[in-house]
């Protein structure tokens, strides 16, 4: 009878304890639940770009400081591979892809089936209305800005606003390009006296744009200046200028030389080159910056806040009168990521941290 007795509370006690380890279990799962940090996956155009290994580098520093699980993913500089590694993404069911799309028509289908599937998508470098939402430069902005800085060093050159300008562009169809290309064209179209002889696409390839700039000392020999629509294409192009004997530069400009070709650009990967005299000018892109204000953005998507269909923020102008401090505040971010404040505008950083001229507030 007692060994019976002795049974029956063993047995009581086992199934209590089974009982307390299934709550346990349950607990813990619920709280993992609770607790699992959001996947973002970026799908970047390609791969081995500085400035996008950047971006990704400030993305993954978002991700530290907000609690998101962060990866990187090429697209292959293909338009169909993007879309079908877009594809396989989605069935890999992260809270939110980020998408900086190298064709948005071949994307379409893509965006589509993330949206069946119930994926989040943040749009790039663009607006697209079958993303959950998109982040852009005001790329109209960026030209028109270019166009202003030309248009006043064509009066300082040529003691009113006349001349020859010629666009090195990245990829016809683009976004990011096409727009960024327009905003200078329409404006300087408004300009009786200027003439834009060429707007030629790179492929933002740097051999691509050495040789456009050899073909525009051939076919355009009054030329006077050439936007370029990154840094990246700029340095090339003014290279293939130099070694002719036909780059401006600030230290020797048209006074010296009358049949030289200045630069102004944009993106400022290399805005040394503008403290160092090379470039007239360029606007900061900023990759860490935008790379962690994207990732934000995502994040936002991913815990369900409210987030705008379209965000659009502003590149910052970078001249011989603001180079030295904007270079101080591109540095910064780079050796400084984990504790740097990246705040809600490139200007707001320049004026309030480093006292730095912002130059483009009225253009």
């Amino acid at each position: 009878m007692e060994e019976a007795m002795r049974s029956g509370s063993w047995a009581r006690r086992g199934l209590f304890c089974l009982a307390a380890i299934a709550a346990v279990v349950a607990v813990s799962a619920a709280g993992a639940s609770q607790t699992a940090k959001p996947s973002i996956v970026w799908l970047e155009q390609g791969a081995g770009n500085p400035y996008w290994e950047a971006q990704h580098k400030a993305a993954a520093e978002a991700g530290r400081r907000l609690g998101f699980r962060f990866k990187a993913v090429s697209g292959n500089l293909n338009p169909q591979d993007q879309a079908n590694i877009m594809h396989q993404l989605v069935d890999q069911k992260p809270t939110v892809i980020m998408l900086n799309s190298i064709d948005p028509k071949a994307m379409a289908p893509a965006l589509a089936y993330a949206k069946q599937k119930g994926v989040k998508v943040l749009n790039m470098y663009g607006v697209d209305g079958k993303a959950t939402a998109s982040v852009t430069f005001d790329e109209i902005r960026t030209g028109r800005v270019a166009a202003k800085v030309t248009l006043g060093l064509l009066k300082q050159r040529y003691g009113s606003a006349k001349g020859e300008v010629a666009v090195l562009s990245g990829i016809l169809g683009q976004p990011a390009s096409d727009i960024r290309a327009k905003g200078f064209t329409d404006y300087m179209k408004k300009q009786s006296g200027v003439k834009v002889d060429a707007v030629q696409p790179t492929n933002w390839a740097a051999d691509k744009a050495s040789a456009a700039m050899q073909d525009f000392l051939v076919k355009f020999p009054n030329l006077a200046f050439v936007y370029t629509l990154s840094d990246t294409l700029a340095l090339p192009a003014a290279n293939i200028a130099d070694r002719q004997s036909k780059l401006c530069t600030q230290q020797n400009n048209w006074k010296q030389n009358s049949s030289c070709v200045g630069f102004v650009s944009a993106d400022g990967i290399f805005a040394n080159q503008v403290k160092d005299g090379k470039f007239f000018a360029t606007q900061l892109y900023s990759p860490e910056w935008s790379g962690f204000l994207f990732a934000q953005l995502a994040y936002n998507l991913a815990a369900g806040k409210a987030v705008p269909k379209v965000t659009k923020i502003n590149a910052f102008l970078v001249t011989p009168q603001n180079a030295t401090c904007s270079l101080k505040m591109i540095n910064d971010m780079k050796s400084h990521m984990r504790t740097f404040p990246f705040g809600p505008s490139l200007q707001a950083i320049a004026k309030t941290k480093y006292h730095c001229p912002v130059l483009d507030s009225n253009m």
